[in-house]
């Protein structure tokens, strides 16, 4: 079961849980979506969540974790985020959360490079300096095949060959990582 298939069982809002264990509405609602795993959440979260929700923190700490929602939708939802919370606010979430890192080590290594090739975008363009404390080692990888940021259809062997048959061009912090991103500010 997940945290979300719980919720439901409970028939417990998102929303309600979060008056009701003094949690914000943004934990709960990173659980609920995947972003944040039930094994990442402070004891103390965990605890209020376990007793609101009556169960057995075992069992609440059993919960599966959401399954990753495919590349493009994820894509979606960062620039939506992007969007709604402005760049500042949006890297701080994403570095306070750790979200590079959740995804990173659960099976979302495009994912957290996507998340870690923004941030560094962001604050090209906005003239910041990179976010270096913890990211410099993972800035070296790069993922084994094209990743089409817009869509999972097409199948490159190179960014450059995307870029020629695409007739795009690749902003350079997503290129490095293997991923052809022309453009966060249009989401469709």
């Amino acid at each position: 079961m997940t945290f979300k298939e719980l919720l439901e069982n409970k028939k417990i809002t998102g929303y309600a849980l979060s008056k009701g264990t003094g949690i914000p509405y943004t934990t709960i609602c990173d659980l609920l979506n995947g972003k944040t795993n039930v094994n990442n959440v402070s004891l103390r979260n965990a605890l209020s969540i376990a007793k609101y929700l009556n169960v057995d923190i075992r069992d609440f700490a059993d919960l599966e974790s959401v399954k990753l929602i495919e590349f493009r939708y994820f894509r979606n939802n960062v620039l939506e985020e992007l969007k709604r919370l402005g760049y500042n606010q949006f890297i701080r979430n994403i570095i306070r959360n750790k979200e590079i890192d959740f995804y990173y080590k659960n099976n979302g290594a495009d994912r957290a490079l996507y998340l870690l090739a923004l941030i560094d975008y962001l604050c090209r363009i906005n003239k910041k300096p990179i976010y270096t404390d913890r990211y410099n080692l993972l800035r070296k990888e790069k993922l084994d095949k094209v990743c089409f940021a817009d869509s999972d259809l097409f199948n490159f062997k190179t960014v450059e060959e995307a870029e020629r048959d695409l007739h795009v061009v690749a902003i350079p912090e997503f290129k490095r990582f293997n991923i052809l991103e022309e453009d966060v500010f249009n989401v469709a």
